[in-house]
């Protein structure tokens, strides 16, 4: 009897402290929802409260009215689509040489792939400049889609973990039955892989719509801003005035599509993170 409830209250415990983190955790969002459905009389009023009525749902409209937010969307799905188009060719590529062929210097170009994970941005992002300003594509899209349509070494890292549990037997049959690498590749070994593909989906949507550094740097004309951009120039704009709920509103309708697209596909991406290298 003890030991039950001895148990009983190891678990509420482990629940309190759970409830307790999250709530940490949630509390930023919450005050982002609250003030982004007030109004700037509500903003300025003390003491605030964290759901006033009337709820101002009318400030996303505002919002979507009086800046150019369709541009913004449309600009940053452009980065998005290409550079998860060339991520998922290159990365699932290289990830598939490197797990399921064997040539000389393999191992090594497996560590120099895992050596560039580990460098950070602010070393490469002048060098990284001067070849775009070289080719002439400052102020495009491009060097904002070219650097993860190349691959990405974690993309890599992650496809090759990921293959290395796809019992061989499989490749050596069809080799037998007289399919090309290719065809292995595509046709057997790709279908398998939907985890994997949708884990390097979120993270390189959650990479280039989040970027600021390098939109900062490349582009030029605001027709060409991403949502991130647009953020940062609405930010400005609205520093001259009260207007930290539109500045709200603006985050929400940032952040949404992301958070959208995660809660989709948790589930394929919870399961392509165990099957690789970090369960391995």
């Amino acid at each position: 009897m003890m030991t039950q409830i001895n148990f009983k209250t190891k678990n509420l415990f482990k629940y309190m402290v759970m409830v307790f983190v999250c709530a940490i955790f949630f509390s930023p969002f919450v005050y982002l929802i609250s003030t982004a459905l007030k109004d700037q009389n509500q903003i300025i009023t003390a003491p605030r409260t964290m759901f006033p009525l009337p709820l101002h749902f009318e400030n996303f409209r505002t919002v979507m009215q009086n800046y150019p937010m369709g541009r913004y969307f449309a600009n940053t799905f452009t980065v998005v689509l290409f550079a998860i188009i060339g991520n998922i060719i290159v990365s699932t590529l290289t990830g598939y040489a490197l797990a399921r062929m064997v040539f000389k210097g393999r191992e090594l170009l497996f560590n120099l792939t895992l050596a560039c994970m580990f460098m950070p941005l602010f070393l490469i992002i002048i060098p990284r400049f001067l070849i775009f300003k070289s080719l002439g594509m400052i102020g495009t899209l491009l060097p904002l889609i070219l650097p993860s349509a190349f691959g990405s070494p974690f993309c890599i890292f992650l496809m090759r973990q990921f293959l290395r549990g796809i019992p061989m037997s499989l490749s050596e049959a069809a080799r037998i039955d007289g399919c090309s690498e290719f065809r292995i590749y595509s046709q057997i070994i790709m279908p398998l892989s939907g985890p994997a593909l949708a884990t390097i989906i979120i993270f390189t949507t959650q990479w280039r719509w989040n970027e600021f550094i390098e939109p900062l740097i490349y582009l030029q004309s605001e027709k060409l801003y991403t949502i991130t951009m647009g953020l940062y120039t609405f930010i400005w704009m609205a520093a001259e005035e009260i207007n930290t709920h539109l500045v709200m509103t603006f985050v929400i309708l940032t952040v949404l599509p992301i958070l959208m697209i995660f809660v989709v596909a948790q589930k394929w991406f919870v399961e392509g993170i165990s099957s690789s290298g970090i369960k391995n």
